[in-house]
């Protein structure tokens, strides 16, 4: 019988391990799941979702430095035309020369990874083949990272070089055709927020996705999308092999110091 309850007691303690272990496993999901986020999305349409996620960043649209909640929008539209088709800096909606023109000074940069351009021809000049597939929402221009899929969107306070965090972020999407083909991913530092992914378009061009994080300030976003504009591949509703996009509008509420 001894050795009947030794066997017994060994199994209790490997089961009782196994189940520690699953339960600090389960611990860890929760702590790194979010809950608090309210992810705003839409396709065809999109207009009064962009409303609805202008109204949690903040009624107040800020267009120049300085300003106390509410919420800035870019829509690429004021970039010059000198400018098109060109490598844009990585500060353009943050410059901090005394001489930059305060409208730019939103407070937005994003990394070093590929080649920031504006267009007003959805692109042509870069891929021809593709253009056709993308259209501009607001006005008559529109953003793309032509070398890379994957790249960073940071904060800095608007017209000063300090790091800042917002609460919720969201782009305008054009030509999303697979569901899971574009994503954003949501950062405080080096904790993960989630991955969130924009959905295909269905009854318009355009795609929209934006997400605000109630007690968890953002620091910064990863964006990721299928191909790059300047390979010049089709498009994979063209029989092409990836999924390309381009952006409009994007929109975040006002940046604060970390």
């Amino acid at each position: 019988m001894k050795n009947v309850t030794e066997s017994n007691v060994g199994s209790f303690i490997v089961s009782l391990s196994f189940i520690l272990l699953a339960a600090c496993s389960k611990d860890n999901q929760q702590k790194n799941n979010i809950d608090d986020a309210t992810v705003v999305t839409a396709t065809g349409d999109i207009n009064s979702k962009l409303n609805e996620f202008r109204q949690l960043l903040g009624d107040q649209l800020n267009t120049t430095p300085g300003a106390v909640g509410g919420r800035r929008e870019i829509n690429w539209d004021g970039v010059p035309d000198e400018m098109l088709s060109q490598k844009l800096p990585l500060n353009f909606f943050n410059p901090t020369d005394p001489a930059a023109p305060a409208g730019n000074q939103r407070g937005l940069k994003y990394s070093a990874a590929g080649n920031f351009q504006v267009s007003k021809t959805n692109f042509a000049e870069v891929n021809a083949a593709a253009s056709g597939e993308f259209s501009s929402f607001s006005g008559d221009k529109s953003f793309a990272n032509i070398s890379s899929n994957l790249w960073d969107v940071e904060f800095e306070v608007p017209g000063q070089t300090v790091p800042a965090k917002v609460k919720g972020f969201g782009i305008v999407f054009s030509d999303v055709d697979l569901a899971k083909s574009v994503s954003l991913e949501f950062f405080n530092g080096e904790k993960n927020l989630g991955k969130y992914f924009v959905p295909a378009k269905e009854g318009s061009n355009f795609s929209f996705l934006g997400v605000y994080f109630k007690d968890e300030p953002i620091t910064r976003i990863r964006v990721a999308h299928d191909g790059q504009l300047d390979k010049g591949q089709n498009d994979i509703s063209n029989n092409g092999l990836a999924d390309l996009v381009t952006m409009d509008n994007f929109l975040y509420n006002e940046p604060v110091k970390k």
